[in-house]
């Protein structure tokens, strides 16, 4: 109950963000007829995308529906309220989504993050499939492994390679092939058909869930709490960049020019900065007489650390959104690209790895734009 409470509120958060920045003149549909062929990457934007052309290059879609039923010959990055991919996607494609339908051909990987997910007997998949959903119906051909992060899974086609869910309830019909392994963690016993063939066996693992239930209180209370800490640190962070982007632009802009600018110089400066503010705090602390400026330093310290993913992800969101009118709509990209920091920063190993490049390259990027900002000062003073 809890965490449907929290869907809502999110829900609601982002329908004032949609309602405030709308404008009178906002495209509704958006059109690629079958004969229009794009020699380079494409972005669309409306209510309604179609597209139906040839794309030679990458397709960025952000919209209430979208229907790719032509052809792109690269990757397919999309965020709506449903999407659905009859035609074929020569690389990858990743999305998130309400309700997404693959009924085509992609090439490479899918990575589909939706309320239900449903791959039709027509499509295929050249390499892996990653699917986080409240309901998946799987009857689509993957040439190597699918990973599922499930309420409810059906499996009725040929997985090439092994299958890894973590799933309240999976079924596998009779038209299942599974030439690798399936593992599965789920507090209830899948639903295997007897004709159903899995060559490298099966595997069940009590779910985490089932764990807890059969735990001790204590249990329940830590991952109350620690659920209770990524919401709050989530609206935290939506709050405080909201704050800096209302009052703090020009220093944004900095940081995020530096971040475009020196990247590689960004990252060392960060580096330098992480490893050098310990040594100085803990010589402040051996004098003694520096132990409230040590103090001191740690606060702030603290604070530039938790601010610094912020300035991160909105650089983030600017190369996202670039195409798609950031300053008019900088709050909602910012938003997004917030909740796929946060959904990344959950993945093991991946997530330790994200979430210390945007502390370093914020850290950074925010250091050498004020260096930049008071050399620029020095430099009118010096004319004057």
């Amino acid at each position: 109950m809890a965490l449907r409470h929290c869907t809502l509120v999110i829900l609601l958060l982002f329908g004032v963000l949609f309602a405030a920045e709308k404008e009178d003149n906002e495209i509704d549909i958006v059109v690629l007829p079958s004969t229009a062929v794009i020699n380079n990457d494409y972005f669309a934007n409306g209510r309604t995308v179609e597209i139906s052309g040839t794309i030679n290059g990458d397709l960025y879609v952000l919209g209430g529906q979208v229907f790719i039923d032509g052809t792109v010959n690269g990757d397919v990055l999309a965020l709506a309220g449903s999407v659905e991919v009859s035609g074929n996607v020569a690389n990858n494609v990743r999305m998130l989504a309400g309700q997404a339908l693959i009924t085509g051909h992609i090439g490479r990987s899918l990575t589909g993050v939706a309320a239900t997910i449903e791959l039709g007997p027509s499509a295929t998949i050249g390499r892996n499939a990653v699917l986080v959903s409240g309901n998946a119906d799987v009857e689509a051909y993957i040439a190597r492994n699918l990973r599922l992060y499930s309420s409810s899974v059906r499996i009725s086609d040929h997985i090439g390679g092994k299958v890894l869910a973590n799933v309240g309830q999976l079924r596998l019909t009779s038209k299942v092939v599974i030439d690798g392994s399936l593992e599965y963690w789920s507090n209830k016993n899948a639903l295997i058909d007897p004709n159903a063939a899995v060559k490298g066996g099966v595997t069940h693992h009590p779910s985490f869930f089932y764990d807890l239930m059969h735990n001790k209180v204590f249990n329940w209370l830590k991952v109350g709490s620690k659920f209770a800490g990524l919401v709050m640190n989530f609206f935290y962070s939506f709050i405080i960049g909201l704050i800096m982007l209302r009052y703090f632009p020009q220093r944004i802009e900095r940081t995020i020019e530096m971040l475009n600018t020196k990247p590689a110089q960004s990252a060392v400066a960060g580096i330098v900065l992480i490893f050098l503010l310990p040594i100085i705090m803990l010589g402040m602390i051996i004098t003694i007489l520096g132990v409230p400026f040590a103090l001191t330093l740690l606060s702030l310290t603290v604070v530039g650390f938790y601010t610094a993913k912020i300035l991160s992800i909105l650089w983030l969101s600017t190369h996202l959104f670039r195409r798609f009118e950031f300053r008019r709509h900088k709050k909602l990209y910012f938003a997004f690209a917030l909740i796929v920091y946060f959904i990344l920063s959950l993945i093991p190993y991946l997530g330790l790895v994200i979430t210390s490049a945007a502390l370093i390259l914020g850290i950074g990027g925010a250091v050498l734009g004020k260096i930049e900002k008071e050399n620029k000062k020095k430099g009118f003073f010096q004319k004057s």
